[in-house]
């Protein structure tokens, strides 16, 4: 089966059963490598979809997520089961990182993004810490038309709110570094976390602490 029809065919048992898949686009932002990745909140595990660096989502929950350090990432999910969730990264010793820049992000953006074929452009207009909108183009790698760069250190946060509506969509921004070794939702513990892994890149290591 091809990944274009096992795509579609994942989009339209998702329609029917109210469940959304994700799908993430790769994103060139001014000059620098940036990636979005979609994700889905139920409280049985984080449910990833095609992930960072090409990485083939599998039937399990809570991916390893493996990240380039210096590369900027968009983290988007959406609430799947209505129950609250909320969203960390964590070093090795779980500690909350103050390494998220929160994005208000409207389901149907999530939607538009997630609908797009690998073979789209993608383009996020960021404004304000707004994603204002998405842009679709022909094939190659995606593009970004995103506005500034990632906030200052004391505009980002070690966690985000809880959201408890199914269907929302809470969105992170942040920028990979070493001490990064899970992400988390601290409502559920046990139960929703996976493992981060940060290969060397191109990037500049800004880690706190």
């Amino acid at each position: 089966m091809t990944q274009q029809s096992s795509r579609r065919r994942f989009l339209k048992a998702a329609a029917a059963t109210g469940a959304l898949a994700g799908l993430n686009a790769t994103v060139l932002a001014q000059g620098q490598n940036e990636e979005i990745i979609l994700l889905g909140g139920y409280t049985r595990a984080w449910q990833g979809y095609r992930l960072p660096g090409g990485q083939e989502a599998t039937d399990g929950g809570n991916p390893t997520l493996t990240l380039q350090r210096g590369t900027t990432y968009t983290l988007m999910w959406q609430n799947g089961d209505g129950v609250g969730h909320n969203f960390a990264i964590q070093d090795s010793q779980g500690e909350n990182l103050q390494v998220l820049e929160p994005l208000t992000v409207q389901s149907d953006v999530f939607e538009q993004i997630n609908g797009t074929g690998g073979n789209e452009s993608v383009s996020l207009d960021i404004s304000n810490g707004n994603v204002t909108g998405v842009g679709t183009g022909g094939g190659g790698n995606a593009t970004g038309n995103q506005t500034g760069g990632q906030q200052s250190t004391e505009s980002l946060v070690s966690e985000t709110e809880i959201i408890a509506e199914q269907g929302a969509v809470q969105g992170v921004r942040f920028t990979a570094t070493s001490e990064m070794a899970q992400y988390i939702c601290l409502v559920h513990p046990n139960t929703m976390v996976g493992d981060v892994e940060v290969q060397s890149g191109g990037g500049t290591d800004n880690s706190s602490g």
